[in-house]
């Protein structure tokens, strides 16, 4: 080199995970291949006992902290030196933004029409139950705990909506993976848990607001300028996208082109530093924008395809290890801290399972229906820890609490798996179809051939790739052709009459009715389950079924 200097590097002797200011990538690459290795590692093995990624995430977080390899000096001084989570915490929280936008764009407003009396009853009660019994708890862990410190009624209401919250994603994932999005438990408890993430996320921004602002008045400034931007988003900024998305074609099945994505992209980024700006959290912006995403066309679906793989293998295990380190199970080291524990998992199974079960039951589901149902609303995971972070981030916890919660969340969502599959086995599921379709096709294929014709032909297509559509037209139409006039003599030979034209009718005339099955590959990604779920509308966009 000019000057006889040299570029530092391991081979001049440079430590290679030395963390530097002017040069911080080489450090935070180590520390994103130990995150995700880790958390991949955890999740081969948990994956067989049917847990969601969300369990091996938590735990791995959990591993880097000081429970278990902080412990050891010379891991965190050399891997996670204080100095380099300014940078791990930014990355991890624009990768928040984008997964609470990915969330507002699983919010399918059509899915909420199903059942939606009966959802409603079921958020409502898994709401008020478990939000009063975490307000009624909150008194104990405040003076045990928080040792009367920050304000009682900003605590109150967190842990409250702390224990009303459902994790929706999570939820979706267990519901895909154990192929009960279909039935009708599946889809009351994906509406019901639609509906609590977006009043829990209401509530949330009003505990959010109120505690970063001292005065009332200000705190009220800021709820009301959070409606206005809510209602500007809802009747300004949506018919706007909506013209802007139908003129460029992308609601009628094309995919988008960049031009649209950055348009999309910008809002969402927009409208988390406005909702940032104004004291509530940048999370509820970019949520908002992922609620008006038009479903239409698949449209979201092809929007969550673009970042979903980024945001799951990268961005959000690194905010899995952030909170990890936060977490330290040593600090549960006393009696009281203890039998608090369990007070809070106690609360958190009986005001979730307990409210929606008995609001299940009153909505006329089975008892081992409302159970399910209960235990699939108990699920907290990854929401929750986003919730947790956000009042440690805003004082309104501690670390002991937060370590508490975080061990209340994993206990939840742990058990939500196993004990769905034991209450609610393949024997007593009851899938959503339409038993009257069929029926209904016959009947109009009498009609239209006569009832002199032969009974239907049922036909079932079964199609995996587009490849197949050619042979498959081919066939069905060697299957109608229609037979020779020798053929018909020879059947008529030796009978006249209407007896005659019935015969033939019959056999020229034989209607077919065609089934298909169109197999789609589950990947666990989300875009996968949301493909899962509104498979009625992606039918008439894929194009081996159109």
């Amino acid at each position: 080199m000019a000057g006889g200097t040299s570029s530092p590097s391991i081979i001049s002797g440079r430590n290679p995970i030395a963390y530097s200011t002017s040069d911080p990538l080489t450090l935070f690459i180590v520390q994103l291949l130990i995150i995700v290795c880790i958390c991949r590692f955890l999740h081969m093995f948990l994956k067989k006992i049917n847990q969601p990624t969300v369990i091996s995430e938590i735990l791995g977080g959990i591993i880097l902290g000081p429970t278990v390899l902080g412990r050891w000096t010379a891991f965190t001084t050399n891997v996670f030196p204080k100095e380099s989570l300014t940078n791990l915490n930014l990355v991890a929280n624009f990768g928040l933004v984008l997964f609470l936008f990915m969330v507002g764009l699983e919010l399918d407003p059509r899915v909420l029409k199903h059942n939606l009396h009966r959802s409603l009853i079921i958020s409502a009660a898994g709401i008020a139950l478990p939000f009063s019994l975490g307000i009624a708890s909150s008194y104990a862990l405040y003076h045990v705990l928080m040792k009367d410190q920050g304000s009682f009624i900003n605590f109150l209401l967190f842990l409250g909506v702390a224990m009303a919250i459902t994790a929706f994603p999570v939820l979706a994932r267990i519901l895909t993976e154990q192929n009960l999005l279909k039935t009708t438990v599946g889809s009351i408890a994906i509406s019901a848990a639609a509906i609590d993430d977006v009043v829990s996320w209401c509530l949330l921004a009003l505990v959010i607001a109120l505690t970063n602002n001292t005065s009332g008045l200000t705190a009220l400034w800021v709820l009301l300028v959070g409606a206005a931007w809510v209602l500007f988003i809802l009747f300004a900024v949506k018919p706007a996208y909506y013209w802007y998305l139908r003129r460029t074609g992308c609601l009628g099945g094309r995919d988008p082109p960049q031009i649209v994505l950055f348009v999309t992209f910008m809002a969402v980024l927009v409208s988390a530093f406005f909702t940032d700006a104004i004291g509530i959290h940048a999370i509820f912006g970019a949520f908002l924008i992922g609620v008006i995403v038009p479903h239409d066309g698949g449209f979201a679906i092809k929007v969550t395809e673009k970042i979903e793989d980024l945001v799951q293998i990268f961005l959000l295990p690194i905010y899995f290890a952030l909170s990890g380190l936060k977490t330290n199970l040593s600090d549960l080291n006393d009696g009281n801290t203890w039998g608090l524990l369990v007070l809070v998992c106690v609360v958190a199974f009986v005001g979730k399972i307990a409210g929606c079960t008995l609001a299940a039951r009153f909505s006329k589901f089975s008892w081992r229906e409302s159970l399910t149902i209960g235990f699939l609303m108990n699920c907290k995971g990854l929401v929750e820890l986003i919730v947790l972070n956000i009042g440690l981030q805003a004082g309104v916890i501690n670390t002991k609490i937060f370590t508490m919660m975080v061990v209340m969340a994993l206990v939840t969502t742990f058990v939500t798996a196993p004990a769905v599959a034991y209450l609610y086995p393949p024997k007593y599921q009851q899938r959503i179809e339409d038993f009257g379709k069929s029926d209904d096709n016959a009947s109009a294929l009498t009609k239209r051939h006569g009832p002199e014709a032969g009974a239907p032909m049922s036909i079932l297509v079964v199609l995996s790739r587009l490849q197949q559509v050619p042979g498959v037209m081919t066939l069905l139409g060697y299957l109608h052709h229609q037979p020779e006039l020798s053929s018909t003599r020879k059947l008529t030979a030796n009978v006249s009459g209407a007896h005659a034209q019935e015969l033939i009718h019959r056999h020229l005339y034989r209607p077919i009715r065609v089934f298909g099955l169109r197999l789609l590959e589950l990947s666990g990604r989300n875009s996968s389950i949301m493909n899962e779920y509104e498979s009625d509308q992606q039918v008439m966009m894929d194009p081996a079924m159109s």
